[in-house]
């Protein structure tokens, strides 16, 4: 039987940027198991098909027990922390986990509890993604603390690039610079696996990607009335694909503005799709509106248009090139979008590393661990 590897997973988003790196572990001749915070309930995912996982799976909690909220999110957070280790070491036997990698992604709540509880059972924390760094406490927030806390308590820290690794010249244990985000390879991998759903249609259609769906954005009435109103008015021009995640959807409802919506023809309301056609829905579309952080490295990628709903971020990727910050003020997305139609914004780029392959090979054991 070969190494067994731990992958802590709490976001849709997580296992997104670390299922790439659990194929080629397991292609190294690994042994993978996944640890399900419970935050997102990937047991959904259809990327669960594609990774043949040959490990254990086990979900510490259930996503439909999470109120979705700030105060429902700390509560989850401390009760599925405090049974953590327990369910763990019961599972696996903690003497087989002294020493082992627990491996961490990004900068969620269940990456921060990951680190914590793998750092209590005596596990190598190992963190993909590492070193991102805003250098903002509380923007955006909680990630810049979730990252900080969980370099604190990480050995093994793989960067996306220069800069990140740069960001770790101070922390202890190992940085190994990835050159590229495991993204690349997801996005490699999603180019070959067909539409699932029934959005194909969609492709038809002369359309751009709206996403908001950060606690900052959706918790002030008037700025998201005001946003609404701009992407209404976009819609005039092309149509718009508006993802409804669940907290955008209650905020909405919340301010009255989803009947509102309902009326607009030119506005397809489109409830979240799985990562794989969501790619499909970005590449097909002539530029995205967006607050993702994600969304900003996949777009770069893409070539795609794109103005980030955020005044700060971690992310280098298209800043300059083909992506923008958003200023602050709704007009901005009519001021962003009418750029786009006098083609002053710019191309992204290309990469051709293997950053999940790097990783698989030092956490398998093929290659020694030097730093930077």
């Amino acid at each position: 039987m070969g190494k067994s590897i731990y992958f802590f997973i709490g976001t849709e988003a997580e296992f997104i940027k670390v299922f790439p790196v659990i194929i080629e572990c397991q292609n190294n001749g690994a042994v993978c198991n996944i640890i399900a915070s419970g935050q997102n309930d990937i047991t959904k995912s259809r990327i669960m098909k594609f990774i043949k996982l040959n490990g254990k799976f086990v979900e510490l909690s259930k996503e439909e027990s999470i109120t979705k909220n700030a105060i429902g999110l700390m509560k989850w957070f401390i009760k599925t922390k405090k049974l953590a280790a327990k369910v763990i070491g019961d599972e696996f036997g903690r003497k087989e986990l002294q020493g082992a990698y627990m491996v961490i992604h990004g900068d969620t709540v269940s990456t921060m509890m990951g680190a914590m509880v793998g750092k209590k059972l005596g596990m190598r924390v190992c963190h993909v993604e590492a070193g991102l760094r805003s250098h903002n406490l509380f923007n955006p927030f909680p990630e810049e603390i979730d990252r900080l806390i969980s370099s604190r308590m990480s050995e093994i820290h793989f960067a996306p690039g220069d800069e990140p690794a740069r960001n770790l010249k101070n922390v202890k244990g190992q940085v190994i610079d990835t050159k590229q985000n495991t993204l690349i390879d997801s996005l490699r991998f999603s180019e070959n696996i067909p539409v699932d759903g029934d959005i194909a249609e969609i492709f038809n259609d002369d359309y751009f990607v709206f996403v908001m769906h950060r606690q900052e954005n959706l918790a002030n009435k008037r700025f998201v009335c005001d946003v609404v109103a701009e992407i209404i008015n976009t819609s005039k021009q092309y149509k718009c694909v508006f993802i409804l995640h669940e907290i955008t959807k209650n905020a909405l409802q919340k301010f009255g503005i989803m009947d509102m919506l309902d009326k607009e023809d030119n506005i397809i309301l489109q409830p979240r799709v799985d990562y794989f056609d969501f790619m499909k829905l970005l590449r097909n579309a002539r530029f995205v509106i967006t607050d993702g952080g994600s969304n900003q490295e996949e777009l770069f990628y893409m070539n795609k248009p794109c103005l980030i709903m955020r005044k700060t971020t971690e992310r280098k990727e298209g800043l300059g090139k083909n992506a923008r910050l958003f200023n602050g003020d709704a007009s901005d997305i009519r001021k962003f979008v009418n750029e786009y139609k006098s083609g002053k914004i710019g191309r992204g780029g290309t990469a051709n590393e293997r950053p999940s392959r790097l990783i698989s090979n030092i956490l398998v054991g093929q290659h020694h661990i030097i730093s930077p």
